[in-house]
C-alpha cells in the first residue's frame, strides 16, 4: 500500500512540474489551483471518557464458604450506611444487597455463555444454576463491571491512567465478613508495568471473636499489580501479578505458605488491610484446600464500555458440543479459540496455563466508539507512521494525481484508449 501510495505521489508531482511551461503558454492568468489539506491525526493519545474496568478479583471470592453459604461481590456498600450491625449472615430481608449501584454493576454468566446482571437469588449459583458448596468446587463467575472511566491512553508511549468513581464489595462467608473499594485508578507505565489502587474500607470482625465490629479507616490499598501490559486501541487484558509473590504476615498470624503451582499472594498493601477485616488468609496461600481459588484472575480495561472486551469463555456462541470438541470432556482449553468453559474453578498446573487461558478476548464489532484523539505533531517522535496518517497522506496524493490527470486531459496531453 505504501508503495502505490508513493508511486501515485511520484507520479502527480512528475504531471504537475511540467504544468507551468504550458499554463503560460495557453492560459490568459498562466496558473492553476490545486488545494490539498492535510489533517493533523495528533500522536494518537486517547482521551477516555467511557472506561471500563471488568474482574473478578479471584475464584474464592465467588465459591462456596465452609459457613454461611457462599462468597459473593455486590455493588456498592451494604445498605444505607454499609453497616449490617454485626458479623452475621444476610437475608434478602436485610436489603443489604445490590446488583447495580451508579456506574457499577455485578455480571455474571448465564447458561449460555451471555452475560446478565446479578441478583440475591443467582449470587451463590453457577451458571447452570448449581449451587457453589465449599465442597463441590464450582464458582459464580461473578465480576464486578465498573463503567464510565476517564483519562488517557498512549497505545505507542505504552502509558495510560484511567479512573472510575464507585463503589464495589466483597462479601464472604454469607455477610460475616466484607469490605469495599471506591473509586479505583489505574496506572500503566511505558515498561509495561502496572498498578490498580483504590480507597478500602469496611468493618472489621475476627474469625475467632465475632463479636468484634469495627468501623474501618479509609485506606488506600494496590488492588493489584500487573507487569507485560500492552496496549492496544481499545484496551487489554492482563493476569495480575499472584504466584511466586512473598508477602508478610503478622506475627500470631496465619504464615504463607510456598509450596506448589499456586502459591503466591496479592499485594503488600492488600493483605495488612484484610488482617483488619478478618479475611487476610483468603489472599495468600495458607497451604489450605482453597489455594488454588486464591489466585487473582485477568482485569480486562477497555477504552469504551461500548465496545468492551469480553472473556473468549463469553461468547454466546459457545456451546456444550464445542467445548467438548475444544477442551475435552471436563478439561481446560487454551489459545485464541474456544477458551476455557469448566463450570467449575480452574486449578493449573502450571501458571503458564493459566495466563494462556485467561487472556484469549473476544472483541465485539460495534457501530460507535466514545474514544477520541488529541492534538499533536503529526510526524511520531519514533519515526513510525501510525495506520490514520498513511491513509491521510495517501489521500493527500491521490488528490495531487487527480488534480494532474484533469488538468492532462484538459490540454489533450492525456486521451482515453475508447477515444
Amino acid at each position: 500500500m505504501r508503495r502505490v501510495l508513493a508511486a501515485a505521489a511520484l507520479a502527480a508531482a512528475a504531471l504537475l512540474a511540467t504544468a507551468p511551461a504550458a499554463l503560460a503558454a495557453d492560459d490568459p492568468d498562466g496558473s492553476i489551483e490545486v488545494g490539498v489539506t492535510i489533517p493533523d491525526l495528533g500522536d494518537q493519545k486517547l482521551s477516555i471518557t467511557n472506561g471500563q474496568l471488568r474482574w473478578s478479583l479471584n475464584a474464592e471470592t465467588g465459591a462456596g464458604a465452609y459457613f454461611g453459604g457462599c462468597n459473593f461481590l455486590m455493588a456498592g456498600i451494604p445498605g444505607a450506611d454499609g453497616n449490617a450491625g454485626s458479623a452475621r449472615v444476610w437475608s434478602e430481608a436485610d436489603g443489604l444487597y445490590r446488583a447495580t449501584d451508579g456506574d457499577v454493576r455485578i455480571e455474571r454468566p448465564a447458561a449460555d455463555g451471555t452475560r446478565v446482571t446479578a441478583d440475591w437469588a443467582s449470587r451463590c449459583t453457577d451458571r447452570d444454576g448449581v449451587t457453589v458448596t465449599a465442597g463441590n468446587n464450582r464458582v459464580t463467575e461473578q465480576q464486578v463491571v465498573l463503567d464510565g472511566g476517564t483519562g488517557t491512553a498512549d497505545p505507542d508511549a505504552g502509558t495510560a491512567q484511567i479512573r472510575w468513581s464507585g463503589t464495589f464489595s466483597v462479601v464472604f462467608y454469607g455477610g460475616m465478613t466484607y469490605w469495599w473499594a471506591s473509586d479505583p485508578v489505574l496506572t500503566v507505565n511505558a515498561d509495561g508495568t502496572a498498578r490498580l489502587t483504590a480507597t478500602a474500607s469496611g468493618y472489621g470482625t475476627s474469625m475467632s471473636d465475632t463479636s468484634q465490629w469495627n468501623r474501618l479507616a479509609d485506606t488506600t490499598i494496590t488492588l493489584a499489580d500487573m507487569s507485560g501490559v500492552r496496549l492496544t486501541d481499545q484496551g487489554f487484558s492482563v493476569l495480575p501479578a499472584y504466584r511466586g509473590v512473598e508477602v508478610s504476615t503478622p506475627s500470631g498470624g496465619t504464615s504463607q505458605a510456598r509450596e506448589g503451582a499456586d502459591w503466591g499472594s496479592f499485594p503488600q498493601s492488600f493483605v495488612d488491610f484484610q488482617v483488619l477485616t478478618g479475611q487476610s488468609a483468603y489472599w495468600y496461600s495458607s497451604g489450605g484446600a482453597a489455594d488454588s481459588r486464591k489466585p487473582a484472575t485477568t482485569i480486562y480495561v477497555s477504552y469504551d464500555a461500548a465496545a468492551a472486551l469480553v472473556p473468549a469463555e463469553e461468547r454466546p456462541a459457545a456451546t456444550d458440543a464445542a467445548i467438548g470438541a475444544t477442551t475435552g470432556a471436563g478439561g481446560t482449553g487454551s489459545g485464541t479459540g474456544a477458551a476455557s468453559t469448566s463450570r467449575t474453578a480452574t486449578t493449573p498446573s502450571a501458571a503458564a496455563a493459566a495466563v494462556a487461558e485467561q487472556n484469549a478476548l473476544t472483541v465485539p464489532a460495534v457501530a460507535t466508539q466514545t474514544v477520541t484523539q488529541a492534538r499533536g505533531d503529526l510526524i511520531p517522535a519514533d519515526g513510525g507512521t501510525p495506520a490514520g496518517q498513511t491513509v491521510a497522506w495517501g489521500a493527500a496524493g491521490l488528490m495531487l494525481a487527480g488534480s494532474g490527470t484533469i488538468f492532462g486531459f484538459r490540454k489533450g496531453w492525456l486521451v482515453l484508449p475508447w477515444r
